[in-house]
């Protein structure tokens, strides 16, 4: 299995899982599930995609507790939890896709999540989290400004103690390192 881990065969693993992951598509959406394939998507390469780092944690050192066995157990969960998903979707225990739906919402989603990953390095972990998840919170329709701020400060609070202080993972501060 080592050989899928890196190089070549992980390439190869990749295709498979892709060609995996169109046929399952297309296998739903020729279904008489096919009401369902805009829900069963986000399973499917939450399924597919765990895979393919399962065989990366092949070449990790082997030992009983080693550093392969965290991933692992992430991949256990997150493919089983979203395979539960997807059998709501092909059982039809879910709700029907919608007729329409609003690209430039989706746009402006992903314009946002790029903005936050670049402003992480000026404005730093904490302080670009916080206008990210307010500014979200917002676009997603939610209007009460006092909630917002204590959710958004709430978290940002909630990383720096358990992330920054407990587990020592080094988060970009951006511009505030000079006063942390």
């Amino acid at each position: 299995m080592e050989y899928f881990s890196e190089g070549r065969g992980l390439l190869v693993w990749a295709f498979l899982l892709g060609l995996t992951g169109i046929g399952s598509i297309v296998a739903i959406r020729f279904s008489k599930s096919k009401e369902y394939t805009g829900q069963s998507i986000i399973p499917t390469l939450m399924i597919l995609f765990p895979l393919l780092l399962w065989a990366v944690t092949f070449s990790f050192p082997t030992e009983e507790a080693g550093p392969a066995l965290i991933p692992r157990l992430w991949i256990f969960w997150i493919v089983l939890l979203s395979a539960i998903l997807l059998g709501f979707c092909v059982f039809g225990k879910t709700e029907k896709d919608p007729k329409r739906g609003r690209i430039g919402f989706l746009i402006i989603g992903i314009g946002l999540v790029i903005s936050y990953y670049f402003a992480m390095d000026y404005l730093g972990y904490f302080i670009s989290s916080f206008f990210f998840l307010a500014i979200l919170m917002y676009m997603l329709s939610y209007r009460k400004p006092l909630t917002i701020i204590l959710v958004c400060s709430g978290w940002v609070l909630f990383s720096y103690l358990i992330f920054y202080k407990l587990l020592y993972i080094q988060l970009p501060l951006g511009f505030i390192e000079i006063f942390i």
